[in-house]
């Protein structure tokens, strides 16, 4: 179930650069490049005999070169010029996508460009403050989208699935004080852990007295799933807002659809405390890494089985209300995306 009036992140602003970029977003093949300073992004298929654009294009002044006869697009996805002719056809082009550059991200629109408004991107400042340090995984991951979003929405599999890194005590994630609600178009989980073992992730940053209170506060909207999360000694008031003295880790988590079956996952972690420790930094990503295969496989292995067997059902419990939440959101935008479509035309 694709969501197509949607900003979905595309890649991280620093891969684009000399080099055009293959992606699928949505089920459509689009190719990134950049000119000069400014980022563009098109159907992945020349206009004369097919050929992806991503596959040996070249970048040339302002305009993309097709690998295969030579032909020129610029940023609109229109033919400049054709090799061995003067005469350009009036229907040479090919379909751009709006494409914006913010916080280190490439967002992109792949749904009516109309309804495009780059006013509705999710800012991300963590990204350009100095007082926060953060570095880029991207993944992909061979599941729909919407397991994804489940597994984020829904951090009880963290003492289950992450028990060397994230983890903890599985019954305090299980048995967590949790809150759900849906409100200003998105969908947010507030998950209370106290007086619990700091997970060996937390030891990596901080050496805490003995047990610690924990919050897992999730803002959920499609495309981007964002996740506060941290630490402090038991009993120091972090639920009351005093969270200084012990980690804070903001994620992103860009989700993007990528086939019925398969999403883009752009990660980073940000971090207020320890700045600067350039050996800190790499286990704490190397162990942020080991985190995301960890899903990676569990997720790969949840669609394998669906897929035996497409029909079989699921049953739901407490865990699940987020997610559930989250796909509700999701049906419901699809649902007004048809009905603005139909009635549009």
């Amino acid at each position: 179930m694709f969501l197509r009036n949607c900003w979905y992140v595309a890649a991280f602003a620093a891969e684009v650069a000399a080099q055009p970029v293959a992606r699928t977003v949505c089920g459509k093949a689009v190719v990134l490049f950049r000119t000069g300073g400014t980022v563009a992004a098109l159907e992945d298929r020349c206009i004369h005999r097919g050929m992806p654009l991503s596959q040996g294009g070249e970048v040339d002044g302002d305009i993309l070169r097709c690998p295969y006869h030579g032909l020129e697009f610029d940023r609109a996805g229109m033919c400049r010029k054709i090799p061995g002719q003067d005469y350009v056809p009036s229907g040479a082009r090919i379909a751009a996508f709006p494409l914006v550059e913010r916080n280190g991200l490439l967002w992109i629109w792949t749904g009516d460009p109309a309804r495009a408004d780059p006013a509705t991107i999710p800012e991300h400042h963590y990204h350009n403050d100095p007082r926060w340090e953060w570095r880029p995984v991207f993944l992909e991951i061979e599941c729909d989208w919407s397991l994804l979003n489940d597994n984020l929405l829904d951090l009880t599999h963290l003492g289950f699935v992450h028990k060397k890194t994230i983890g903890g005590d599985p019954a305090a994630h299980a048995g967590a004080e949790m809150k759900v609600e849906h409100r200003d178009g998105r969908v947010h989980v507030t998950r209370w852990l106290a007086n619990t073992e700091p997970p060996p992730f937390y030891r990596l940053g901080h050496a805490f007295k003995g047990k610690i209170d924990r919050w897992q506060e999730i803002e959920f909207r499609p495309g981007l799933v964002r996740i506060w999360t941290g630490g402090t000694d038991a009993g120091t008031g972090a639920y009351e807002g005093k969270r200084e003295g012990g980690v804070q880790f903001m994620g992103f988590h860009g989700v993007t659809p990528r086939t019925a079956h398969s999403c883009y996952y752009h990660f980073t972690q940000a971090r207020n405390f320890r700045l600067g420790e350039t050996e800190l930094d790499e286990r704490i990503h190397q162990a942020a890494f080991a985190t995301l295969l960890e899903d990676k496989a569990v997720l790969e292995g949840q669609q394998a089985r669906m897929l035996e067997n497409p029909g079989r059902g699921f049953i739901d419990i407490r865990a699940d209300a987020g997610g559930l939440q989250g796909r509700r959101l999701v049906e419901q935008c699809v649902a007004d995306e048809a009905r603005t479509g139909a009635a549009a035309a």
